[in-house]
């Protein structure tokens, strides 16, 4: 053997061995990233609902340029807007 090739042959043992030290850890902290991930995506996806609903959908005042046309049926009409997908 020469000397390359023994230098060559420690130098991937080396990394072999630091592969397997370290590749439990990474998987480890790549599970537990989705977790994280996953249980955000839960989070946001039960709250944004919620939220949605339990926004207040009272008025304090409506204004409009058409006289005549009571304020009620602007709040409702801007309510029902609103709430439509």
């Amino acid at each position: 053997m020469t000397f390359d090739s023994i230098w060559e042959q420690e130098e991937r043992q080396g990394l072999q061995r630091r592969l397997q030290r370290d590749y439990p850890v990474w998987q480890r902290r790549r599970r537990q990233r989705r977790t994280v991930l996953a249980a955000a995506v839960v989070i946001v996806a039960v709250l944004s609902p919620l939220t949605f609903h339990l926004s207040p959908s009272t008025y304090d005042y409506v204004c409009c340029n058409r006289s005549g046309i009571a304020e009620e049926y602007w709040a409702d009409m801007a309510g029902d807007i609103l709430l439509t997908n």
